[in-house]
């Protein structure tokens, strides 16, 4: 086989080549890191007490206003419970992105009433 046929069988294989690559690269079975990651933050410290609150990934796509339930006190005390904690669409999108949201959660007249300050931070997958 000369060199100018070479080049030209060679050629024909080219597009044949590139389509598998391009198949392989499509394959869905694999599993590709996530564009969002999960956060939590931990709430500021009032009546001697504070609360853990998470924001699942897949919740930093939702269109729609959320409500989070925090953790009960800590350290625990006698008077256990919980407060509410909302993020607005547009927050969960800001944590998607990377940036950071403080939102203040419910009262709660179970210890008096009181409210904490969560501050979510946003991370990348």
């Amino acid at each position: 086989m000369d060199r100018r046929t070479f080049v030209i069988e060679a050629g024909k294989a080219f597009p044949v080549v590139i389509g598998a690559l391009y198949i392989v690269g499509c394959d869905n079975s694999s599993t590709a890191p996530s564009a969002y990651a999960s956060v939590s933050a931990t709430s500021t410290t009032v009546n001697a007490h504070t609360h853990d609150a998470g924001i699942p990934a897949s919740d930093q796509q939702k269109p729609v206003d959320t409500t989070y339930t925090s953790s009960g006190p800590s350290p625990s005390s006698t008077l256990n419970h919980t407060h509410m904690v909302t993020l607005t669409a547009s927050q969960l999108s800001s944590l998607g992105l990377g940036g950071s949201v403080t939102v203040t959660s419910t009262s709660s007249t179970v210890t008096g009433n009181h409210s904490h300050d969560f501050t979510f931070v946003g991370k990348k997958g």
